[in-house]
């Protein structure tokens, strides 16, 4: 009875050894695997460690760079900020990358490109900076140039200033030159002028045979003789003397015929315009000497108080009445 009770506790706690050997060599198996795990775990979780480091380490190389890029230009000093902007973006994706697929090597890569990215803006700052550096030498160049002209414009304004000026004053003393000149012109002929004196008019009537016959009626004129004397000027040239006579009629008109030699003369006085009647030159020998001229202009005659006038040198130099009945 004693051997069978001890037969089986023996058994029961062979069964229960082999149990806790199994359940020992389960717990073992567990550990091991575990233990495992948390290996894996650590390996990551210092990978994860290492790329988020490279990648901040990267980004704030990459931002640091690109802010001593900066300068005095607003506009490269924007575009600075932006191209910083577009880093940070792409350096949050890559942390997304990192903490959602643990794709590591692939976070590696976008790092690379992140550092290629940055070598990129670098690049494109530099070039810019020294186009704008060239942009400025330019600039300086034309400000200078531009100054340089414009001081060479104030020059040559005030010099044509005082040109104008002066020829002004040339055209005003040239002007007061010319009227003296002009008035002693005047002066000169005037004092040359040829004296005229026993101006006188008579009428007559051609006759068949060619004689003509003196009338005093208006009705019995068909022509004209008019005589006078050119009187001695000592100041007046030998030389040929031109005398513009003008015969007023009763109505106050100056009789003109242009056929008959009439036309306009102009005064020395006032360089007005004047009708004459007919005009004679004569050789002028520094004596006295007769003139006389008939002239027939084809015209009848009215009765009445007519004047004659002689001028010469666009002077008067007589005048007298003579009347036709």
């Amino acid at each position: 009875m004693t051997t069978e009770k001890s037969s089986k506790n023996i058994a029961i706690f062979s069964v229960i050894a082999i149990i806790l050997l199994l359940i020992s060599a389960y717990l073992f198996y567990q550990n091991a695997q575990l233990k495992k795990e948390v290996m894996g775990m650590q390996n990551e979780y210092t990978m994860l460690e290492d790329v988020n480091r490279e990648l901040d380490s990267q980004y704030m190389e990459a931002e640091q760079q690109l802010l001593n890029l900066k300068g005095d230009n607003a506009l490269l000093n924007q575009r600075i900020d932006e191209q910083i902007e577009e880093l940070a973006r792409q350096k949050n994706e890559i942390s997304s990358l990192i903490s959602r697929n643990k794709d590591y090597q692939s976070a590696k890569t976008e790092i690379s490109e992140l550092k290629a990215t940055l070598e990129q803006y670098v690049e494109e700052i530099t070039e810019l900076k020294n186009q704008n550096e060239l942009l400025g030498e330019e600039n300086q160049f034309l400000k200078n140039t531009a100054s340089e002209l414009n001081e060479e414009i104030e020059r040559t304004q005030f010099e044509n200033k005082i040109l104008s000026s002066e020829k002004a004053e040339l055209a005003e003393a040239k002007q007061k030159l010319t009227s003296a000149n002009t008035e002693l012109s005047k002066t000169v002929s005037k004092a040359s002028i040829i004296p005229v004196s026993d101006l006188d008019v008579k009428g007559y009537m051609s006759k068949e045979g060619g004689k003509d016959v003196r009338r005093r009626r208006a009705s019995n004129v068909d022509k004209l003789e008019i005589c006078f004397t050119a009187n001695v000027n000592e100041i007046a040239k030998e030389g040929k003397e031109t005398f513009y006579i003008r015969i007023i009629s009763p109505q106050g008109e100056t009789i003109s015929v242009e056929d008959a030699g009439s036309g306009t003369m102009t005064l020395t006085d006032t360089d007005s315009k004047l009708q004459y009647s007919l005009q004679r030159t004569i050789d002028y020998k520094s004596n006295s000497s007769d003139e006389c001229f008939q002239w027939a202009p084809e015209i009848p005659f009215t009765e009445g108080s007519y004047v004659v006038e002689v001028y010469n040198k666009g002077f008067l130099s007589a005048s007298e009445t003579f009347k036709l009945r």
